[in-house]
C-alpha cells in the first residue's frame, strides 16, 4: 500500500512539474469518472483502511460495544449493525470498485493489451471484475444491516 501511494504521489508530481500551465480547455469529456475521482477515491480508501485497522486489529475503535473477549465475526456485526459504519464501508467499497476499474484499465493500457479492435471487451471485463468485487464487499454490511445475518 505504501508502494502505491508513492508511485501515485511520485506520478502526479511528475505530471505536475512537466505542464507548470493550465490547459486552456478542460479534457473532462476524454476522462472516465473513475480517472477523475482517482485522488479522492485514493484518500477515501486510506481513510477506511486505518479505520479499518483501528476497529478490527487493535481494537481501537469500538463500534456498538465492548471489543474486549469477542471474536472477529461478533465484531462484524456489532460494527455493520450501525447504519453510519455501513455507509462508510459503502463509500469506500464504491471507491474501491472506481479504482479497481481505473487500475485494471491502466494496466491493460500500459502493458499494451488494448487495442482500437478490443476497447470495448477490455472496458467490460475491467467494469465486470470491479462490479463484482464492490457487490462482494457489499453483500456482508447488508445483510447485517438488513438482519438477515445476526
Amino acid at each position: 500500500i505504501l508502494g502505491h501511494m508513492f508511485s501515485a504521489f511520485h506520478l502526479w508530481s511528475r505530471a505536475k512539474s512537466a505542464r507548470t500551465q493550465r490547459y486552456a480547455r478542460s479534457r473532462k469529456l476524454q476522462q472516465t469518472y473513475a480517472s477523475r475521482t482517482m485522488r479522492w477515491g485514493g484518500v477515501i480508501i486510506l481513510l477506511f483502511i486505518i479505520f479499518h485497522l483501528l476497529q478490527f486489529t487493535t481494537r481501537t475503535i469500538e463500534v456498538g460495544g465492548d471489543y474486549a473477549d469477542v471474536e472477529p465475526y461478533e465484531m462484524v456485526i456489532m460494527g455493520f449493525s450501525n447504519p453510519f459504519v455501513v455507509l462508510f464501508y459503502a463509500l469506500a467499497v464504491i471507491a474501491v470498485g472506481f479504482h479497481l476499474r481505473h487500475g485494471i484499465w491502466s494496466a491493460t493500457q500500459t502493458l499494451g493489451l488494448t487495442s482500437q479492435s478490443n476497447r470495448n471487451a477490455v472496458n467490460l471485463v475491467a467494469v465486470t471484475i470491479s462490479l463484482a468485487v464492490t457487490l462482494g464487499f457489499l453483500t456482508v454490511p447488508i445483510a447485517v444491516l438488513a438482519g438477515i445475518v445476526d
